[in-house]
């Protein structure tokens, strides 16, 4: 069996094994006791699959380091790798630095249970056959890319290892090297199929999980017409990646991210959806995710509660406007965010992707209430990403308000 393969380069069971061996050897020389932390410059490349596991094996904190991150950004989460872990009896092994879309890093631990957990759960829903070959073009720096290093071990399957993604590379592997596995996010997506030219994917292919950021309906409907086997999921890091995945090919035209995996349960407190089960963190977590369960306890998720943009009392959901503008023919893709007002405290303000028009507001004007049509409709050429593939709505926010300066500096 190969374990891993990373360009030309191949490692069965035993030289995979043999190389964390080396790993742990490496590692335990350097320790510096039973407080050491060690902390991962996390590049795509089989050196940082064999440091992770090497930490697992020896129980040793593993903390993850962006390989983008700035010197200011490396202290940071050193420091607070350092006053975290030693604050008490962590049951977490793992640490990755997240901070969403916006603020500082934060540390989430992971343990080998919630790992383990995640591992099985996702494995009852997508299935599992001796042969798997999970193409890993997620960075290795976040649970998504993570995941599929830990999962491939445990399941004595193949990883596919890419140093980056290039849609052009992925299609040719999963059309040349028999991939029956891919964890994507939207962006990633769209620009595989459109290097395909929304050419089928070969029936060798079990599914893409699909997840980190919520796929706009055109992206379904091309998948839906080339019968794709996306399996849609919601998940997070604090979670060890899955929450709730809907089987793969479920491409029904419904909001929901399908059921909770196994052995895992989903209900709704105050707005927010909490999270229960193994893979929680204690076995319980309140996410900021706001969202609602259905009588058959298929997850619908709505958006953060800190993107609720308030405006004149009125608590207003960004995703139900960027819902009802993506209906738009000329609509690729839409965010919305909150720009301050005076008179209304903010107001929503739409950044859209795809073929202006000058229409957009009349069209949208019997599809929402009053107080939820968008003040401004601002074309640009892409949203801006978090390089996971998450709006970075800090960067539309400003946008939003720089746009509102200028304008009114010119008098329009």
């Amino acid at each position: 069996m190969i374990a891993l393969e990373f360009g030309k380069e191949r490692w069965s069971g035993i030289d995979f094994h043999r190389q964390i061996e080396g790993a742990v050897a490496d590692l335990l020389n350097r320790s510096t006791g039973s407080n050491h932390i060690e902390f991962i410059d996390a590049h795509s490349t089989p050196e940082t699959v064999w440091r992770v596991h090497a930490c697992r094996k020896t129980d040793t904190q593993c903390v993850i380091i962006p390989p983008q991150s700035t010197a200011e950004q490396r202290e940071h989460i050193r420091t607070l790798a350092e006053t975290t872990i030693q604050q008490g009896d962590h049951p977490a092994w793992l640490w990755i630095p997240t901070s969403g879309t916006t603020g500082s890093p934060r540390l989430i631990g992971l343990s080998s249970v919630q790992l383990q957990s995640s591992a099985n759960a996702s494995q009852a829903r997508l299935g599992h056959q001796d042969s798997d070959r999970w193409l890993c073009c997620l960075p290795l720096h976040h649970i998504g890319g993570l995941s599929i290093a830990l999962r491939t071990f445990q399941y004595e399957t193949t990883m596919v290892l890419h140093p980056h993604f290039s849609a052009a590379e992925v299609s040719d592997a999963i059309d040349g090297e028999s991939i029956t596995q891919v964890s994507m996010v939207p962006t990633m997506l769209k620009r595989v199929l459109d290097h395909r030219q929304n050419r089928a994917f070969p029936p060798h292919l079990r599914f893409i999980l699909l997840g980190g950021a919520p796929a706009s309906p055109a992206l379904i409907d091309r998948c839906r017409s080339l019968r794709a086997p996306v399996a849609i999921t919601w998940g997070m890091t604090e979670t060890a990646s899955q929450v709730a995945t809907r089987s793969p090919g479920d491409l029904r035209g419904d909001p929901d991210v399908g059921l909770p995996l196994p052995g895992m349960k989903v209900t709704v407190q105050q707005g927010r959806l909490v999270v229960q089960g193994p893979i929680a963190p204690g076995g319980e977590c309140t996410t900021s995710d706001r969202g609602s369960v259905d009588d058959q306890g298929r997850v619908t998720v709505y958006g953060r509660g800190t993107d609720l943009i308030i405006s004149g009392g009125e608590n207003i959901d960004p995703s139900s406007i960027e819902r009802a503008i993506e209906l738009h023919p000329n609509v690729e893709e839409c965010a919305v965010v909150g720009r301050a007002s005076e008179e209304w405290g903010e107001r929503p303000i739409a950044f859209v992707v795809g073929t202006p028009t000058q229409n957009l507001s009349e069209w949208i004007a019997d599809k929402l209430q009053k107080f939820q049509q968008p003040d401004d409709f601002i074309w640009i050429d892409a949203l801006p990403r978090t390089s996971m593939g998450k709006l970075d709505r800090a960067t539309l926010v400003n946008k939003a308000q720089v746009s509102h300066r200028v304008s009114k500096g010119s008098g329009d």
